[in-house]
């Protein structure tokens, strides 16, 4: 295969597959900032191993489980969090991910668009500022005149909430389909 060719079918794939890739590595990252960063270094290690992949199989299948690798490089770095997510939630979510097609994918995102548009100011101004780049919880809870442990009570409240209103709103859409 030649260069040009090679480009080509990787933009092409990488295209079409970002979005569920990019899903993952959120579902599994909890700022938008270190997601992006694992989203890179999961681009550049898709490109640098491409010769690996086998054609005419699952790109996306092959693509979340290289950004699986690299989001347990990225884990390794910030162990210390506390939000981080362990291992066996790890592996429970990538084996859910291999159910969710495409368009399953575009449904959810399209939801949680409406979820937040229905939820409050303060939701969304809350959730906006914990996943904001470079933003510390403590920096929140200043601003927010409240305690650290009640911003993370909080914005664990709101995505309960977003997941619930998903779900019902995923559930309406295959009742009336």
């Amino acid at each position: 295969m030649s260069l040009d060719t090679e480009h080509s079918e990787f933009a092409r794939l990488i295209a079409q597959h970002q979005r569920a890739v990019q899903g993952y590595i959120l579902a599994n990252v909890p700022r938008w900032g270190d997601a992006d960063e694992i989203w890179q270094e999961t681009s550049v290690r898709l490109w640098l191993e491409f010769d690996k992949f086998q054609r005419g199989s699952n790109f996306a299948a092959w693509a979340i489980r290289v950004a699986h690798f690299e989001i347990l490089t990225w884990r390794k770095k910030v162990s210390r969090n506390r939000l981080v997510f362990g291992d066996d939630f790890l592996q429970c979510l990538e084996s859910e991910q291999g159910q969710f097609t495409s368009q399953q994918s575009q449904d959810r995102l399209k939801a949680l668009d409406q979820c937040l548009q229905n939820s409050t100011e303060h939701q969304r101004e809350l959730l906006s500022r914990f996943y904001e780049p470079n933003r510390q919880v403590e920096q929140i809870a200043e601003a927010m005149k409240c305690s650290v442990d009640a911003v993370y009570k909080s914005a664990q409240r709101i995505r309960k909430m977003l997941r619930h209103c998903i779900e019902n709103r995923l559930q309406n859409a295959e009742l009336y389909s």
